[in-house]
């Protein structure tokens, strides 16, 4: 299946399509200007929404009659000249793991199919404050754990690029909205690749960020009015189409939390400082412990690092030597299972471990399901190995600007079972290792990450890299 939803094609009227193409930055600075009414601007998104969201099933739960309502709050205000903040007007969705007050939430689970919350999640509530109007939620697999968007709640997001494909999980409803223009950006979460890998296979901008730079309070997993119990790894980020925007958002929901004690006094983003590219050092890599890019990707890095080179970038191949990454890939499994699997009820728990169990020759899956029996000295020891890894890496970006390695060894694989076989170069590899293997490692070593569009396979379909700082 080769149809795809692209920005640019016709159906609707021009001036609507030119909205939706616009950057976060540049709606908000055309509506501070009342260049355009956050009426307008809403509805423009929600008629791109509904005229293509049946093909992506990128929005599975809509609240247009409080978001228009919020539009004209919003245009009244400026008309006596008050500004709520830089995103005033602005309107976005949110992936559905996000707490909403009034406005279900699921997790993608059946069993919270009703649920919903009286609180906002942080992140939302920082968003709201800042002016922007949420209209909707996005897709997810049950509990985001997933490398692909499906589940028996929510259906199949489609890919933009092509619906026979996947758009990437677990914030892959989250990409698909951003890419084809339902939003101008979203917040996805991440605990293995669930923001950069969506946005890899969508062909848009991502970050995970420093570990506990965001604030994770109302994402479910965890559970909604239970303990908390994943600590460490998950990172809560934007997605957008420019890394302007990215700057921005992060700057308005990063910072200290009351309700998540872990993220600390932030030193505020600002504005961004000019560089020249020469003399910025990079290193790359095609490869990365057992994993290994397919050719389309390798030849678009290259081309890419040659690109730099001859801009005077000092760019050299290397890998940290010291780093093994079969141990690393093996704490990222371990603390996965013991923190996201083992706290769930017991008959969700063994649900959650019998899904990986088929996995037997991966290694990723192996290690989620010994996670799930860790007891606390196994996690103790789980994090002190964790310490180790995080010590080398740094040593060796210590020598370098950021670091250049693929996102995944593929562009955008078919809809595939879970669990199936993913083919790169002609041969299958295990499930969990070719979608997560190459982001995985950078939530064990709790590294910031960003993900941006490198180029297209020559069938067309996005390719991105990640850069670890």
């Amino acid at each position: 299946m080769k149809s795809s939803v692209g920005l640019q094609e016709s159906g609707s009227p021009e001036g609507a399509r030119a909205l939706v193409s616009l950057t976060t930055t540049e709606l908000a600075a055309a509506l501070r200007a009342r260049q355009v009414s956050a009426v307008e601007v809403l509805e423009a998104f929600l008629s791109r929404a509904r005229q293509h969201n049946p093909a992506l099933n990128a929005v599975v739960t809509w609240d247009e009659e409080r978001a228009r309502e919020r539009a004209a709050q919003a245009d009244a205000a400026l008309a006596r000249g008050e500004v709520w903040g830089p995103l005033h007007g602005v309107p976005f969705t949110v992936k559905d793991a996000f707490s909403t007050a009034g406005l279900r939430t699921t997790s993608g689970h059946p069993e919270l199919a009703g649920y919903v919350p009286s609180e906002d999640a942080t992140a939302v509530a920082r968003l709201k404050a800042a002016g922007a109007i949420l209209w909707g939620k996005t897709n997810l697999p049950p509990f985001a754990s997933d490398y692909q968007t499906h589940g028996p709640l929510l259906g199949r997001a489609n890919n933009p690029h092509d619906l026979g494909r996947t758009t990437g999980g677990s914030s892959g409803g989250a990409a698909a909205a951003v890419a084809a223009g339902f939003t101008p950006f979203e917040v996805g979460s991440d605990i293995g690749g669930s923001i950069r890998l969506p946005a890899h296979f969508c062909g848009i901008v991502g970050i995970k960020p420093t570990e506990h730079r965001v604030s994770n309070a109302g994402h479910v997993p965890d559970m909604p009015n239970g303990p908390r119990h994943v600590r460490h790894m998950a990172c809560s980020g934007p997605l957008a189409r420019s890394v302007a925007d990215l700057r921005l958002i992060l700057s308005l929901i990063e910072g200290e939390d009351p309700r998540n004690p872990e993220v600390p006094p932030v030193a505020p983003l600002g504005a961004a400082k000019p560089r020249a590219l020469k003399g910025l050092r990079l290193a790359w890599a095609d490869t990365l412990g057992p994993f290994r890019a397919d050719d389309s990707t390798r030849q678009l890095l290259e081309r890419f690092t040659a690109t730099l080179r001859a801009e005077g970038v000092v760019v050299e191949h290397a890998v940290p030597e010291a780093l093994d990454f079969d141990d690393l890939l093996e704490v990222w499994g371990l603390m996965e299972g013991g923190e996201v699997g083992a706290p769930l009820p017991p008959a969700w728990c063994q649900g959650f471990r019998d899904q990986f169990l088929p996995l037997k020759e991966d290694r990723m899956a192996a290690a989620i399901v010994r996670g799930t029996y860790l007891d606390l000295a196994g996690m103790g020891a789980t994090l002190s190995r964790r310490d180790g890894h995080m010590a080398t890496l740094e040593r060796f970006l210590a020598g370098w600007d950021a670091w250049l390695v693929p996102v995944s060894p593929t562009a955008a694989i078919p809809h595939t079972p879970f669990g199936g076989p993913v083919e790169v170069d002609g041969a299958p590899r295990g499930y969990l290792e070719a979608l997560g293997g190459f982001t995985s490692f950078f939530n064990a070593t709790g590294n910031p990450v960003v993900v941006f569009p490198l180029g297209r396979t020559e069938a067309g379909l996005p390719v991105g890299v990640q850069l670890v700082g």
